[in-house]
């Protein structure tokens, strides 16, 4: 019960991981609950020892293990994390003035140098690395930010295991649909039978699953894609840098030198 309530507590735990998972099951959960939750009580009693015994835990660590896997092949396809590529003097993702700002400013506040354009194009992965080792330093002297820079990266978090759990949350929303039609009488399986008449009364219990699992079907196949994700991961990127300017210069300065006797 302590995880349960640690990944409640957690704002990036419950809206990128926990959410996600939850929005999955909601089509399946929806139409149970409204009809047999009102006449089962020990239906919802069992749901919710379920939850507190690790669902919510397991739905939680589903959605980021599929959401880690997909992110590797996201990042293959677009050559590095964002943080990466937006730091490469190749990318065009930033104008130079600003690439150019945070370039320094990581010399200046990290200690990190940073290399040339000429230095870039001789060595790729050893800029890269240099980038990858920039950006790890920098997220480790962000961890306090809990404004902007916290909800970017739910925001890709959120939207990189939305995308993890597209295939799933589809069918999900196909049984939940399914479900409705079904206990609103619009379909009959036996004999089989399809009977449009009824959408005009289908009920409370069958008017809501199919509400939520239209809406989740239209948000998972017209908003949910690799498009959204890179969106959300190079917002969080300009987030970060845009830290810089803020955190105190970690290069020692040079000491005057001391007075000679005469």
């Amino acid at each position: 019960m302590t995880t349960i309530f640690e990944l409640i507590k957690d704002p990036y735990e419950r809206k990128a991981r926990i959410v996600p998972g939850l929005l999955v099951a909601l089509p399946i959960l929806v139409p149970l609950l409204c009809v047999y939750g009102a006449k089962h009580p020990v239906l919802t009693g069992v749901a919710g020892l379920l939850g507190g015994c690790g669902a919510i835990y397991a739905l939680a660590s589903v959605a980021r293990g599929r959401g880690k896997k997909i992110e590797e092949i996201l990042v293959a396809k677009w050559g590095g994390m964002p943080t990466t590529v937006v730091l490469r003097h190749r990318d065009k993702f930033l104008d130079s003035v600003s690439k150019q700002r945070y370039h320094t400013a990581i010399t200046t506040k990290l200690g990190i140098a940073m290399p040339t354009a000429e230095e870039e194009s001789a060595n790729p992965d050893k800029a890269d690395d240099i980038y990858v080792g920039a950006t790890r330093r920098l997220r480790e002297l962000t961890r306090s930010n809990k404004q902007l820079l916290l909800k970017e990266n739910i925001a890709y978090g959120f939207h990189r295991n939305m995308l993890a759990m597209k295939s799933v949350g589809i069918l999900s929303c196909i049984l939940g649909i399914l479900y409705g039609l079904l206990i609103a009488k619009v379909l009959q399986v036996a004999p089989p039978h399809f009977d449009p008449l009824h959408f005009a009364d289908p009920g409370l219990a069958a008017g809501l699953s199919l509400i939520v699992s239209l809406a989740l079907l239209a948000a998972w196949l017209l908003y949910f894609d690799q498009d959204a994700v890179r969106r959300m991961g190079f917002a969080y990127a300009e987030r970060l840098f845009e830290c810089l300017p803020s955190l105190p210069s970690s290069v020692p300065r040079k000491r005057a030198p001391k007075p000679t006797a005469d």
